[in-house]
């Protein structure tokens, strides 16, 4: 597989290449806003038991905020809670399914919502559910390591401009590990390198995708937290997979699956083996 390792082995039929280059975001979102929906609702269904269990383990330390701020910024020892993070650890599989459907559409072919979703998140459980440890695992260590270098005596601006090209960094990186769980057969080694090779080779661009995703989420929690709340729950979760996983496509397009037609150059056709 060369740089990027794993397999390629393609037994499904997939779109010509002429409708790839036709594609337009606008038009995909309004064709698909309803699905969209309804994909973030089944998608909060399956995560209902972990999202309630993680408001509830949060819900006490937001309510005395200023008092765990400052505890956390006095003492000797900084170490965040770890129970809120736990419940994170298990949404993995069903972010692999909703990925999957999303996936799909953002490459303008059909998926159903909910026989894919399921077959999917079964079908990825493991990869997903060490995706969804490991993201988990890296945003609390990130987090701990930011409030000890907040607390060392550096200089506040270096540690948040640091931190916020670190976050930046993590996060796209997210970007294409499901996608590349959901469409290759990879090891997950292959599939976290891969990730950090797309991540740094598109930085620019996978900034600018970045940027519209998270001043949508910013604005909307500083100035309607409510609004969010229930955007969250009705499409928003939908909306920005789907924003990942359209330029995403593009990217493993154009480097991994061109891979794949230099072995059989009479095909016309993108195909997968999920």
């Amino acid at each position: 597989m060369g740089i990027f390792g794993g397999s390629f082995d393609r037994p499904g039929k997939g779109i010509s290449k002429e409708e790839a280059a036709q594609r337009s975001y606008f038009d995909i979102l309004g064709r698909h806003l309803w699905d969209l929906v309804k994909l973030n609702l089944l998608f909060v269904a399956c995560n209902i038991v972990f999202l309630v269990a993680a408001a509830l383990l949060i819900l006490p330390y937001l309510f005395n905020l200023e008092e765990v701020v400052s505890s956390l910024f006095q003492g000797q020892v900084v170490l965040l809670p770890v129970l809120p993070f736990v419940p994170f650890l298990f949404m993995g599989p069903f972010i692999a399914g909703l990925t999957y459907v999303l996936r799909n559409w953002s490459r303008q072919e059909h998926a159903f919502i909910f026989s894919d979703f399921f077959e999917h998140t079964k079908k990825n459980w493991k990869q997903g559910l060490c995706l969804s440890v490991i993201s988990t695992a890296i945003t609390y260590v990130f987090l701990v390591a930011a409030l000890y270098y907040l607390k060392s005596g550096l200089p506040v601006p270096l540690v948040l401009t640091l931190g916020a090209i670190l976050a930046a960094l993590l996060l796209i990186a997210n970007f294409y590990t499901y996608p590349m769980v959901v469409t290759f057969q990879m090891k997950l080694k292959d599939i976290l390198k891969n990730a950090w090779i797309f991540t740094v080779a598109k930085l620019p661009q996978n900034l600018f995708f970045l940027l519209i995703i998270s001043l949508v989420h910013i604005l909307l929690l500083w100035y309607t937290p409510l609004v969010w709340g229930v955007l969250m729950a009705v499409v928003l979760i939908s909306w920005t997979g789907f924003t990942m996983n359209y330029y995403t496509w593009y990217v493993m397009d154009k480097y991994m699956m061109s891979r794949v037609f230099k072995e059989e150059p009479e095909e016309a056709v993108f195909e997968d083996v999920k």
